[in-house]
Formats: structure tokens, sequence, C-alpha cells
């Protein structure tokens, strides 16, 4: 399953057009509130709420990821460095909402290695998340390779490499066994490097999977 990563309102539209079964919405990035986006998404579609640091303060994150589970979100995206007291929070209000906890980490330099990216990926799940989301900037082959490791332990996850080089990852995501990958609605809206639109990962797809019909 294809996660469209929604910066802007025209991704939105762009998104649900393109027959996406799932949208992040991200808060930290979109100008509108919660109030005015759910009542745009359709029924069918489930959403994941996200507000990465960077724009707002630690209250102000908070706030926004409450008003989205509030409002119906299927997910709730939660990093890893979040403070103890609002994970406490955001966990209490996504149990009692029934939306899905991810906790997530992310290096926009660097892949650790694959010791430290195990120990990554357990401290996501001992955090309280149902699925574990690592997201690291592939710098070399050996990053791929550490990375795609992680899909033989348990647990849901997500795994992706960022960067040009790490693409291949949120290809062959899917395949390994991830919960979903991320794309792009296109048009620019990319909300993280290397990240493919949701117009080229099913064109991939399509070429892998009549591959597969023809053998």
């Amino acid at each position: 399953m294809i996660c469209v990563s929604i910066a802007h309102m025209p991704g939105l539209t762009e998104a649900i057009d393109s027959g996406a079964e799932l949208l992040e919405l991200r808060l930290d990035l979109i100008k509108e509130a919660p109030s005015k986006l759910f009542p745009l998404l359709p029924l069918t579609l489930d959403s994941i709420v996200t507000c990465r640091p960077g724009v707002y303060n630690d209250d102000e994150r908070v706030k926004l990821l409450l008003e989205g589970i509030k409002l119906g979100a299927d997910y709730v995206d939660i990093e890893i460095e979040t403070a103890p007291g609002d994970l406490e929070v955001l966990l209490a209000a996504a149990r009692n909402s029934g939306s899905k906890v991810i906790i997530s980490y992310h290096n926009f330099l660097r892949t650790a290695d694959k010791e430290d990216l195990e120990s990554l990926m357990l401290a996501c799940y001992e955090k309280g998340g149902e699925i574990a989301k690592i997201a690291t900037m592939v710098n070399a082959p050996e990053d791929i390779r550490n990375l795609l490791s992680l899909y033989d332990l348990p647990g849901k996850k997500v795994i992706l490499g960022m960067g040009p080089q790490g693409r291949i990852t949120r290809v062959m995501g899917p395949y390994l066994g991830a919960e979903f990958t991320f794309a792009s609605s296109g048009g620019g809206g990319e909300t993280a490097p290397g990240q493919l639109s949701v117009k080229q990962l099913n064109e991939i797809y399509k070429v892998i999977d009549e591959d597969e019909r023809i053998r």
C-alpha cells in the first residue's frame, strides 16, 4: 500500500484523484487546521497525522496531533524523541480514539550500523508504537543492506532510505513486509529527500506486477 504524504492543499486533491488508500497529513507543513482538512477526506480513505519538529514548538505540535486524533485519524505518527509527558498524553488519546500509533525515528544525515538500527526499532515498540518507522539517509550500499535487514525482525514496520540512493528501499518495502511505503503527491510536494511521486511508484509496481504475471 502506498501512503501519499501531503504538504499542501493542492497535493490533497491530487492524492484523492490518484486513488490513494492512505494519506499522511503533514500538519507542520499544511497551512490549514485539521478541522478544515478532515471534512475533505473521503470516508474510504485512511489517514495518518504527523507534525514534525521545526515549525511549531512542542506544545503546539502536541495540540495539533491531539486535534487530528480527535477528528478520527486512523494513525498518529509520534517522534521517538518526544518528551515522556507529551508521549503519554498522545498515547492515551490514541487508545481512547482507536488510532494506531507509529513511533518514528529520522536521521537526515546518515544511517547507523545494523546493531544500532535494531536497537532504535526496538525502542519504537517499547515507547508504545504498534508500528515502528525508521527513515535514514543512505550514503552507501551498506546502508541499504542494514536498513533492509530490519525486515528479518518481528513487528510491524516501515523502513525507508532517504536520498537518491535510498529510493530502492521505498520501492521494495511492500514486497519485504512493510505496512506501507511513502510517496509524494507530485508537483514538488516531496516531504523527504528521494521521495518518489505516487504516479512514479504506481508505474514501477505496474511493471513489476506485469513481469510476475508473465513468469
